[in-house]
């Protein structure tokens, strides 16, 4: 007999071989003709150096050094925790990261606010003990109660006192991206740690279209000279600060990427790149940002192709946003078609994928709960073998039980059961029961899982001689006076 192999859902796509290529050479000649700006003298210096047309600070770069720095990209990316049970390999995914880049924040309770220290603290907890989030840090809110002056020392404390998976940095200038890779240091204590793995990883965001900022610049040359990860993470926005086409903003975000990727392969070549699209569409009406669109996730799939089928390196997308205000139908059905699309296309890393509303303005304490089961359920499905052997079309079964009878207590239900997907938030009880229950609707459910979470979190997982040790380099970065 002939075994046939199991089957999982086909993977989506939009563009072909020919496509992709047509897509790399428009963005190589944009780099080639048009260029990028760098604000920095020390990038325009590295590239000039390397063979860039430098002017000014337009640097136009050749095709050789795209095509080289490429080829020296690695396909996949071990992201180390300091418990190496939470250690993953970026690029064979999906994983899940932190999200970035909120004000305020949100609950059942006390409705939306500006966020504090201890917001990003339980929402930090909340990612150490999640089943789904595989990478903690970020900025998934700002600490607006803490000066911005050491407001990045503070963060990366509270991060890995309450975490132990991998780390996403925030950017923040090379100066304060250095102390927060110094206490990454610090707290894993091992001689050589950075020359050898990967711990930290950083979005580097573009000033679209075609430009750097010296900050995000700072950021990643810091970030590579430490040899870890760079996300390249342009933001552009179709309609606004890229063309509105679906292959024009493909090709502009891509020679935004191709452009940090040489520049860090040029500072340490063989420097991990994850590809990381975080661009959108305007609303048009209004001309806002907006992040729960079908056009945000037809581009997506786009660069995840080119990640995928032509570059053969890892990918993290926009995933998990929505552009609702609250937790609300809408919020629950584009953050399933943003999850849903860039999963089933094959990213490797989702971001953002928890808690976000209003397009990324704000996180949202049940959302957060309400998301990791989105994410199951959208992993569930693109990865569930369907059996397609002789055995899985259970003939046997169905004449055993016969007409009139019940499966419920065939031995076939009890050896495979628990292998159907079940519910973490959701609830699938009948009505009656749902009322003896107190009526609750999934944000309450949510509410009091995330209650349960936070007060059964440990206070620290760190001793108190590192706990002492990361205070004492606190003290001496702070500014004085």
């Amino acid at each position: 007999m002939i075994k046939i192999e199991n089957r999982k859902l086909s993977r989506l796509g939009i563009l072909n071989q020919e496509d992709l290529t047509r897509v790399h050479d428009a963005s190589v000649r944009v780099l080639e003709e048009t260029g990028m700006v760098f604000y920095s003298e020390k990038a325009l210096a590295v590239l000039k150096k390397h063979g860039a047309r430098v002017s000014g600070k337009i640097a136009r770069i050749p095709r050789q050094m795209i095509e080289r720095a490429l080829e020296l990209c690695p396909a996949n990316v071990k992201w180390r925790a300091r418990n190496e049970e939470y250690s993953i390999v970026v690029g064979k995914g999906p994983h899940v990261q932190a999200g970035g880049g909120s004000i305020y924040v949100q609950d059942l309770e006390q409705g939306r606010r500006l966020s504090v220290l201890d917001d990003f603290i339980n929402i930090q907890k909340l990612y150490q003990s999640s089943d789904v989030i595989d990478v903690v840090g970020f900025t998934p809110v700002d600490a607006d109660d803490i000066d911005s002056a050491y407001k990045h020392l503070y963060m990366q404390y509270e991060v890995l006192k309450n975490t132990n998976k991998p780390i996403h940095g925030h950017v923040c200038g090379g100066l304060q991206a250095g102390q927060m890779l110094d206490m990454a240091e610090i707290a894993f204590g091992e001689e050589g740690l950075m020359p050898n793995h990967h711990v930290m990883g950083a979005s580097i965001n573009t000033l679209s279209p075609l430009g750097f900022s010296e900050d995000q610049l700072d950021t990643l040359m810091e970030y590579v000279s430490r040899n870890q990860i760079i996300i390249a993470t342009p933001m552009a926005i179709g309609g606004a600060s890229a063309p509105i086409s679906h292959l024009g903003i493909t090709v502009l975000v891509n020679a935004e990427i191709l452009a940090m990727i040489v520049l860090a392969q040029l500072i340490n070549p063989g420097n991990p790149v994850i590809i990381g699209p975080s661009s959108s569409f305007a609303d048009m009406k209004t001309g806002e940002y907006a992040s729960g669109t079908p056009d945000t996730m037809l581009h997506i799939i786009t660069h995840i192709q080119l990640s995928r089928d032509l570059y053969n390196l890892p990918t993290r997308v926009l995933s998990g946003s929505c552009g609702s205000k609250t937790v609300d139908a809408q919020a629950g059905f584009e953050t399933m078609q943003n999850l849903m699309s860039s999963i089933m296309a094959g990213t490797d890393l989702i971001a953002h994928g928890c808690g976000v509303l209003d397009s990324l303005m704000t996180i949202s304490y049940e959302k957060l709960i309400i998301d990791e089961e989105l994410i199951r359920r959208a992993c569930y499905m693109a990865a569930r073998p369907i059996d397609l052997s002789e055995e899985g079309l259970s003939v046997d079964i169905i004449n055993e039980v016969g007409p009139g009878g019940s499966y419920f207590l065939h031995q076939s239900i009890f050896e495979q059961c628990r292998g159907l997907f079940q519910p973490t938030a959701s609830d699938w009880s009948n009505y009656s029961e749902w009322e003896r229950n107190g009526s609750q609707d999934i944000v309450a459910r949510a509410s009091r899982i995330c209650k349960e979470r936070l007060a059964a979190a440990p206070e620290s997982l760190i001793d108190s001689s590192l706990d002492e040790e990361l205070k004492s380099y606190m003290k001496r970065n702070m500014p004085q006076g």
